[in-house]
């Protein structure tokens, strides 16, 4: 069983439900105040506007978390970034431009 690692979605995703990404997506996901999480091996070129968004994967493109981006440590991204709370482990790849709005925004990292 693949687990939708197979899936090639070409074309914009939007929902106000927690969504969670094994394949690959060429377009924006927006989810209204919800949750976006992108699997190991996952990869995303376009936009992404969630409220929090965990990055396994590979993302080409920008990020807007309005809560909090996770970025794990097989991670790869590319692009900018935007979000109030910023989470990068060890071993994650990022080459991007980082906004972190100043009311309560923190960086933590992680282990």
């Amino acid at each position: 069983m693949n687990n939708g690692q197979s899936i090639v979605i070409k074309g914009d995703i939007s929902g106000s439900e927690d969504l969670v990404i094994a394949g690959r997506v060429e377009g924006s996901i927006t989810l209204d105040g919800r949750a976006l999480t992108l699997a190991a091996g996952a990869q995303v070129l376009g936009t992404i506007s969630a409220a929090t968004v965990t990055v396994s994967g590979t993302v080409e493109g920008s990020i807007e978390a309005t809560e909090r981006l996770e970025v794990k440590d097989t991670a790869v991204i590319t692009g900018d970034l935007s979000t109030p709370a910023l989470v990068v482990a060890d071993g994650a790849h990022l080459k991007a431009t980082v906004d972190m709005p100043a009311r309560g925004a923190h960086l933590v990292g992680a282990a």
